[in-house]
């Protein structure tokens, strides 16, 4: 018997199907043969592998986690937790009008500060009436702030003469500078006059400024310094 070329699928003598030229049942008994034995060679050489590889692994080592010198575990020092000092608020003094009352120590040093600019801007003749507007701007933008932080002093019963005063003298710089500030920028009368009236406004600063001190003295609160011109 000839061997069959490559590629037929049949024998041209006797009609059997073939398989890369074995005959298909012989293929597929092979090929059963196959899938019996190399099913549990596999899975033999796996589990050997398997088992060199727990074999050669390190065993485990359980570690304690060990308390810091001179710790005992489950028990802090003293010093681990500084005590912090209680801060003393005094009875009838509440934190936040304390805090607004610092906070009208601060604005006063401002007023000063623009004390001295109007009073030096007053004191040239070539002013102008923008350097003017700009002065009393500023001087409006403080008392804002002072009348804002004088709310604050509400709560607090002994703060009410100081609490009074301050919103006086803030309220009436507020108003001598919006009513110099609606003049026309052309007018150089009318913004020195807002100028001096400005002047005469904060002469109060002092007084003001003194009665919040005693105020404040009175809690034993230091009040931010202020250098009244």
């Amino acid at each position: 018997m000839r061997p069959l070329p490559d590629g037929t699928l049949r024998c041209p003598g006797c009609g059997t199907l073939v398989v890369m030229g074995i005959a298909l049942r012989r293929a597929g008994a092979i090929l059963l043969l196959g899938i019996v034995l190399g099913v549990p060679v596999g899975g033999v050489a796996m589990a050997s592998a398997i088992g060199l590889s727990v074999a050669g692994a390190a065993p485990a080592v359980a570690v304690e986690a060990l308390p810091a010198p001179g710790l005992t575990a489950g028990v802090l020092p003293a010093s681990a937790s500084p005590a912090i000092p209680p801060v003393a608020i005094p009875v009838g003094a509440p934190a936040a009008a304390v805090a607004a009352l610092s906070g009208t120590a601060v604005v006063n040093g401002r007023i000063a500060v623009d004390t001295a600019t109007l009073n030096a801007a007053l004191a040239r003749d070539g002013v102008t009436t923008t350097e003017m507007a700009r002065a009393l701007r500023s001087l409006a933008a403080d008392a804002a702030l002072g009348i804002d932080l004088v709310g604050r002093l509400g709560p607090w019963t002994d703060a009410a003469a100081v609490k009074t005063d301050l919103e006086a003298f803030y309220r009436q710089m507020a108003d001598t500078a919006r009513q110099g500030l609606r003049a026309s920028l052309a007018d150089s009368i009318s913004y020195r006059a807002a100028g001096d009236k400005m002047v005469a406004a904060l002469a109060g600063l002092a007084d003001v400024d003194a009665a919040s001190r005693s105020l404040a003295a009175s809690v034993e609160l230091e009040l931010p310094p202020v250098a009244i011109p």
